[in-house]
């Protein structure tokens, strides 16, 4: 829920800056549009402007003209009129011609000044617009840059925020997919193993029920007085009324008669063979409990002799080193004892009959171990031998390193320890094989030494 509602919230965002950068690009471009309407019509009235600027220069000649026609025809007149002031009418004539040059350089002058200064002014406002159209211009396109860098970048966080879930429940999709896959694979494999197992005994069985009842006579016969029987017992009424009309038809001859009773006992002794069965089985059962308990008490006692037997050997050992410190022992006899270690043996015997005593044996422990001192010492090197090979043997086939704890049925190899037990357990069903024969292993039982 939450990643939804960050999701809308994120949309929602998205929304208000695109509409944000609507308005925006409305105002700049209205702006801009303004400012070039602006700029045509200045330039569009610009040749309007040059025409009045060139009548109104006209119209000031035409008026000089008139005056200049008006004023020479007054100085005529009073040329005509007044002959005696000719000198004053001349002057005022180069006067008047003075004051028309003077006016027409500085009407000449001005305008020519204020046409330069228009021109000027209308190149700078030119240069203006046109700055200003670039500078807007590239504001605008600079914003539009970044707008849509951080659009980009939103729309790839905001993908790769949605995305990243969805590739975990991807992967997490995948991997479950595998897990479920090789489970019910390993899980038909287990399964399919014992019913292969049961097919196959039913297939032998089959068999041998075909090649020993149905392909020679004497078996077609035991086929049917066993299917004859199994109906007899199955079906009490029918046997029972069979029985009767044999019993009847039997009364009227005294050797059916013998036959019956022949019969009679045959079926009580077929009526007792469950019993039998039965209480052989419980005999049976209480046979391998016996050898069960036999089997364990075997063990404690093998246990606490092995221990006496380390604490035995070790104090022979300590006796040896005491005497080869105290030159007590011959280097000689030594020398005459077998390379094979036969002496070490003869001696591990002596150690094993003084810790496990047999019946005929009544002379205490104490006694033994002091006649036994009489007797050669045996070497320390094969007492270490011994001991380095009873520990050896008491480690684990795979790892070296634990004790074996763990007999592997139904073959009965005692060779690993739980650790690598319930390693080799984890592993597919065809390769849950014992270490030493190769066999299947079924169950596990734990001891202990």
């Amino acid at each position: 829920m939450g990643l939804v509602n960050f999701v809308i919230s994120t949309v929602g965002k998205c929304l208000d800056a695109a509409c944000l950068l609507l308005d925006l690009n409305f105002v700049v471009v209205h702006t801009v549009v303004r400012s070039i309407l602006a700029v045509v019509a200045f330039i569009y009235s610009l040749p309007t402007l040059l025409l009045n600027l060139v009548l109104e220069l006209g119209n000031f000649l035409l008026f000089c003209l008139m005056s200049t026609a008006e004023a020479t025809s007054h100085i005529a007149q009073g040329a005509v009129t007044s002959l005696g002031s000719g000198v004053l009418a001349l002057e005022g004539l180069l006067e008047s011609l003075k004051m028309v040059g003077y006016l027409s350089m500085h009407v000449l002058l001005r305008g020519k000044e204020h046409l330069y200064r228009g021109l000027l002014v209308l190149v700078e406002g030119c240069g203006i617009a046109v700055s200003l159209v670039v500078y807007f211009t590239n504001t605008v396109v600079n914003f539009a840059l970044i707008a849509t860098q951080n659009l980009y970048l939103g729309m790839v966080s905001v993908w790769q925020t949605v995305s990243s879930p969805l590739q975990k429940v991807l992967e997490l999709t995948l991997t479950s997919f595998t897990f479920i896959y090789s489970s019910v694979v390993g899980t038909s494999a287990f399964l399919w193993s014992p019913c292969k197992l049961v097919l196959d005994f039913l297939v032998s069985l089959v068999h041998m029920f075909i090649s020993i009842f149905i392909l020679n006579i004497y078996g077609l016969l035991l086929t049917v007085t066993i299917a004859l029987t199994t109906t007899a017992y199955l079906n009490p009424e029918l046997t029972r009324q069979a029985a009767m009309r044999i019993v009847d038809y039997m009364n009227s001859f005294s050797a059916l008669r013998r036959l019956y009773r022949t019969l009679r006992h045959l079926v009580l002794g077929l009526q007792s063979i469950p019993d039998f069965v039965r209480g052989a089985v419980r005999r049976l059962r209480r046979i391998l409990h016996h050898l069960r308990l036999l089997e364990r008490r075997l063990w404690q006692r093998l246990s606490t002799h092995s221990s006496q037997l380390s604490l035995l050997l070790r104090t022979q050992l300590n006796r040896d080193n005491n005497n080869r410190v105290r030159g007590d022992g011959d280097p000689g006899e030594e020398r005459r004892d077998p390379p094979d270690g036969r002496a070490g043996d003869g001696v591990y015997r002596e150690v094993l009959d003084s810790v496990l005593p047999s019946s005929s044996t009544t002379r205490p422990l104490k006694k033994q171990t002091s006649s036994g001192k009489d007797s050669k010492s045996p070497p320390a090197e094969n007492l270490l031998t011994l001991l380095k090979e009873q520990e050896d043997r008491k480690k684990c086939v795979i790892c070296q390193d634990c004790t074996k704890t763990v007999v592997l049925l139904p073959c009965r190899h005692l060779c690993l320890c739980r650790d690598c037990t319930n390693i080799l357990l984890r592993q597919p069903i065809n390769q849950q094989n014992c270490p030493l024969c190769r066999h299947m292993i079924l169950n596990t039982m734990d001891v202990y030494l």
